[in-house]
């Protein structure tokens, strides 16, 4: 399910890393951070969507590149979401109830939460999203 109506966006880890690598898809993610610069769109990660971006890019390319790639991102016109309780729990039964990462749950949960496309090419979440009905914005292939 592709759609590029939504005026809200959760940025999964696939689609932060597709961009930072510009791998396929990462025209669509600038096009979305412009958006949301220009005020719109509006654009969510998660926190613990973030942490799964550090630790990839820590084990690929250090410490020091983590901690770079994440002041970039925080620079970015997007809002980062803690996981409060009512973001916790409703990730945790969308995990309950299908075959994800914690983390992928996480950006399915924001997405429930705030009315918004998730931004990937995730598998998982595509199966997810058509099993429960949430709108995606599909990207290609991301390395990492």
């Amino acid at each position: 399910m592709n759609s590029g109506c939504h005026e809200n966006y959760i940025l999964d880890a696939y689609a932060v890393i597709c961009y930072l690598e510009d791998e396929a898809g990462a025209e669509e993610v600038g096009a979305l951070l412009k958006k949301a610069l220009d005020k719109k769109a509006r654009l969510f990660v998660t926190w613990t969507n973030l942490g799964e971006v550090y630790y990839r890019v820590c084990r690929k390319y250090g410490e020091t590149e983590a901690e770079r790639v994440l002041g970039t991102v925080k620079g970015w016109p997007v809002e980062i979401l803690a996981g409060d309780e009512e973001l916790t729990i409703s990730s945790a039964k969308v995990k309950a109830a299908n075959a994800l990462s914690y983390a992928d749950a996480f950006a399915v949960g924001a997405a429930l939460r705030n009315n918004a496309a998730v931004v990937t090419g995730d598998p998982e979440i595509k199966s997810v999203s058509d099993k429960i009905g949430f709108p995606l914005l599909w990207l290609g292939s991301a390395g990492l």
